[in-house]
């Protein structure tokens, strides 16, 4: 008789701790409700508004596209980008260009010839400089051709 009391409680206490607790959080303004979108999350920087890379194949050719913008007073960019493949004992460098912009951006495009059935990846460091603050930018985008 004991252990069923015991038990009873237990269920008891299990079930008042179970209950659904609102949680509230802030939607985005620029998210439009009700709809479901998929957005990478990115990482935040002072200097840089964003860092766009796109890695594409078409006929045995990466194509590698990049935009860096900086915020309103960025004086300089300058960026390397390399293309890697990946292989069984890591990633191999298989190119890499440099480039810079004076100015609040810097676009970039190179192709590369690649080899089926590898996967492959496009990164960058980039430099920003902001009224004399220059801040280091990293991100990467990975594409299977």
């Amino acid at each position: 008789m004991r252990i069923k009391k015991v038990a009873i409680f237990l269920l008891i206490g299990m079930l008042c701790f179970n209950q659904n607790i609102p949680v509230f959080a802030e939607v985005s303004p620029n998210v439009a409700k009700g709809v479901a979108i998929e957005t990478p999350i990115t990482p935040q920087w002072v200097n840089t508004n964003d860092v766009r890379l796109d890695l594409y194949f078409v006929n045995g050719k990466a194509e590698c596209v990049g935009i860096i913008n900086g915020i309103s007073g960025t004086s300089n960019i300058s960026a390397t980008f390399k293309l890697e493949r990946k292989g069984l004992l890591g990633w191999s460098l298989e190119n890499s260009w440099s480039t810079s912009s004076k100015g609040a951006s810097l676009s970039f495009y190179e192709t590369d010839a690649v080899a089926k059935g590898y996967t492959y990846r496009l990164s960058v460091t980039a430099r920003v400089t902001t009224n004399g603050v220059t801040e280091t930018v990293n991100t990467f985008a990975e594409g299977k051709y």
